[in-house]
């Protein structure tokens, strides 16, 4: 009898831990960037805040390095439900429901800080509203980055840029941002931006700090003019597919954890890693040349019309977008 209750006690253990094992759900996250960044951080710490915020139920199972493909790809295979989770940019996400792009239109914040009062509070609601129906869940906001012209010269006002080739990645707001700019936007790849310079096939190539000194392209574009013509926002993204198969407890705890990441905090990480990497170009003998407020004065003067093409673009849906922006921009401190 003892061994019968012995038994049956093991047995009780074993199917325990069976149970436990199956309550455990893996959600792969994937990303292009390094585990040894920011990014890489954010990450590791999202997964921390899902495993405390679920008590162990959920497990993020990071791959960094575009383990898991492209940008554009995984992001398409999230919205089919064969990745869980990913950090991506807003302009992959704009592969899934074009007008969100508006959401990053070149030159629209007088700061970050004002972005990231805009995004939290009025832009939220609205991109994860567009998205869903595209098999992709907004989870919350993350960050690339601040990009300047890097080159060969200073470029601090229009007149410098125009009739300069820009090598661009190419999209619609990219194209017509440099257009308005009187500049000449030449497609190029970022693995091609180094050879691009090299041979003068492009005079300027707009990036962030991230790229440009681990790419090594600061050796051969020494000269980094800090206007700020784009901010990139990012995002942290779940299937909807896998979300709607959660159960309601589980949802609410993801959604926890992405309550701790706002906008402000996230920027404020990426900038202050921008910081070392420019003073690290500095100390390695590379030019960093400010602007003035008249020079960006000079260069947000012919943006107006940019922005009105690009929300033309998308119609009520691009009107819509834009109100909710500038709404958010009247109350928000600059």
């Amino acid at each position: 009898m003892t061994f019968y209750k012995t038994l049956a006690a093991v047995g009780l253990i074993a199917m325990t831990a069976v149970s436990g094992a199956q309550a455990e759900t893996v959600l792969k996250l994937a990303t292009a960037a390094p585990e040894k960044t920011p990014w890489g951080a954010q990450v590791n710490r999202l997964a921390e805040a899902v495993a405390e915020e679920s008590e162990g139920r959920l497990k993020i199972e990071p791959y960094f390095n575009s383990q898991l493909g492209t940008e554009n790809d995984t992001l398409a295979q999230l919205a089919r439900g064969r990745i869980e989770m990913g950090l991506f940019t807003v302009s992959a996400g704009a592969q899934q429901a074009p007008e969100v792009g508006l959401m990053q239109l070149y030159g629209l914040y007088e700061s970050n800080d004002q972005r990231a009062c805009v995004q939290d509070n009025y832009l939220t609601d609205e991109i994860r509203a567009r998205l869903s129906p595209k098999g992709v869940y907004f989870g919350a906001w993350a960050e690339v980055g601040n990009g300047w012209l890097m080159s060969d010269r200073p470029v601090t006002s229009p007149e410098d840029l125009k009739g300069l080739k820009v090598g661009i990645s190419v999209n619609k707001i990219n194209s017509a941002y440099w257009q308005t700019m009187e500049a000449n936007p030449v497609p190029v790849s970022p693995g091609e931006a180094a050879s691009a310079l090299s041979t003068g096939l492009i005079d300027v190539y707009p990036t962030v700090y991230t790229f440009y000194i681990p790419s090594g392209l600061n050796k051969i574009a020494p000269v980094v003019t800090e206007y700020n013509y784009s901010n990139g926002p990012a995002m942290w993204a779940v299937s909807q597919r896998v979300m709607d198969r959660m159960s309601e407890e589980d949802q609410a705890a993801l959604k926890r954890a992405f309550d701790r990441f706002t906008s402000k905090s996230i920027m404020d990480e990426v900038f202050a890693f921008e910081n070392v990497l420019r003073q690290m170009h500095v100390d390695g003998g590379g030019q960093v040349i400010p602007v003035s407020e008249e020079q960006v004065a000079s260069f947000r003067a012919k943006l107006p019309p940019f922005w009105a093409e690009m929300t033309a673009e998308y119609g009520e849906d691009g009107e819509k977008i834009m109100k909710l922006i500038e709404d958010g921009k009247a109350n928000c401190a600059p």
